[in-house]
């Protein structure tokens, strides 16, 4: 009786073992079919996005001839270089704007200072210049350059000007404007419009009467050629948004899609 149990244990532990083993295998070979298969994609789709760059060993943004006007506030002068086909133009217009800036520094120690008011910042000499930051984003499908412009005095600081994007398809290089990229989502500029208005509203009630948001203008200054619209990194769809008030107007990020 006693042996017949055995059997019986010997038999079912064999069986088990051979389900075991035979999962072990299977699983293996389908994980490893599964990560060897992603492991190409992610190759291949390297290797045609290196295709539209103008140098495979760059990222497609990359900074040069960088240039520390102050550290209080940080104020950097740089020129962006996008690692894209085709973009000569782009990087010529830039340049020169960016040369622009770079021909703006004034020091106090050579300008002429108003005394009746308190100079803030002294650090760098700097008693004016404008400024410039920047910001890029690549997703799936596209990349975002985000440029934000502005202005700094060494009496009230920095204060923002204007924001614009540039936005290009990774699957040809090809930059894209505002009506195309609205069009993939159906959308109108008014659209753009009314989901920024209905942001503002919901701000103005957590502001209250302290900061004045100006809805008007604010929309006013925003048409289908100059929306800073761009993809984060997630591939969502923002704009950038300088917001004007009863008092300095600031930056906001609102999400369209």
């Amino acid at each position: 009786m006693n042996r017949n149990l055995e059997r019986r244990r010997d038999f079912i532990g064999s069986i088990l073992f051979v389900i075991f083993v035979f999962i072990l295998v299977v699983g293996g070979f389908f994980a490893t079919k599964y990560l060897t298969s992603d492991s190409q994609k992610k190759q291949i789709h390297k290797s045609e996005l290196n295709k539209i760059k103008v140098n495979s060993d760059k990222d497609f943004v990359y900074y040069d001839n960088e240039v520390t006007i102050c550290e209080d506030p940080d104020i950097v002068h740089k020129d962006i270089i996008i690692n894209i086909q085709g973009t000569d133009t782009l990087k010529e217009l830039l340049k020169k704007e960016n040369d622009e800036i770079r021909s703006s520094v004034k020091k106090i120690s050579e300008s002429e200072v108003d005394t009746s008011k308190e100079i803030l910042y002294k650090d760098g000499d700097i008693f004016f210049t404008k400024e410039r930051n920047y910001a890029s984003y690549e997703s799936s499908k596209y990349l975002s350059i985000v440029i934000t412009d502005g202005e700094f005095n060494c009496y009230t600081g920095s204060q923002i000007k204007s924001v614009k994007t540039y936005n290009f398809n990774l699957a040809n290089g090809k930059q894209l404007s505002n009506e195309t990229i609205l069009g993939f989502y159906s959308m109108s500029i008014d659209d753009v419009k009314n989901k920024i208005s209905t942001k503002l509203a919901s701000d103005q009630e957590e502001f209250g009467e302290n900061s004045l948001i100006n809805v008007e203008d604010t929309l006013n200054s925003i048409s289908l050629e100059n929306a800073a619209i761009y993809f984060n990194k997630a591939g969502k769809l923002m704009i950038s948004v300088i917001v004007k008030t009863n008092q300095e107007s600031y930056n906001d990020t609102i999400e369209l899609n």
